[in-house]
């Protein structure tokens, strides 16, 4: 197979194919929200994940004033509208959700609310931050309720319907989809199960 070398500031997308969000935050009366892929598990206990989010985005100013912030997790029904809340920021607008026709409606536990319209949705409480180089803050979060769409999860994503399948960001303007579920359950040799 022939290399091709991949530079430094593209690096992050040969981990690409990661879920998108849609991270709503709050701060007194005002909502916003923006799309991230930087998001990744940490602990299943507690249940913590870890999110980067630039220091330059209103999301980053939200996250640190209230200690909390909602991810909904779109289907590709979605996908003009997640892509055009990653190219506003909130910090140019009144109303970022209703520029991007996003609705937000009540999550589950926390006062910041959930997108409408989504697939899953998980509710975070910010544990610690830390500086992750010169752009980024990483948040360290425990998930304090989550819940989906039954058509679209069971302890998995499903895949079966198209358009219950979860967003994936593959870096710039390009997205993808999940296509199938693959078992690597160990096969049964000489007639006896395993």
């Amino acid at each position: 197979m022939d290399k091709r070398i991949v530079e430094l500031q593209f690096a992050h997308r040969l981990l690409g194919g990661n879920a998108v969000a849609l991270v709503a935050t709050r701060y007194r009366d005002r909502v916003n929200v923006m799309p991230a892929s930087w998001i990744t598990p940490i602990s299943m206990k507690p249940p913590m994940l870890a999110i980067a989010v630039s220091k330059n985005c209103l999301t980053h100013d939200y996250i640190e004033r209230s200690g909390e912030f909602t991810l909904s997790l779109p289907g590709i029904g979605l996908l003009e509208k997640v892509h055009a809340a990653g190219m506003i920021s909130g910090y140019d607008c009144d109303d970022k959700l209703e520029e991007v026709g996003l609705r937000p409606v009540a999550g589950e536990a926390l006062d910041t609310p959930v997108i409408e319209g989504c697939l899953g949705y998980l509710e975070c409480t910010v544990e610690e931050a830390y500086e992750a180089g010169e752009e980024h803050t990483l948040f360290v979060a425990t998930v304090v309720a989550a819940y989906a769409e039954r058509e679209a999860f069971d302890d998995t994503w499903l895949l079966t319907e198209e358009e219950a399948k979860p967003l994936r960001h593959l870096g710039g303007h390009l997205y993808s989809v999940l296509s199938q579920r693959i078992s690597a359950e160990p096969k049964a040799t000489d007639g006896q199960d395993l």
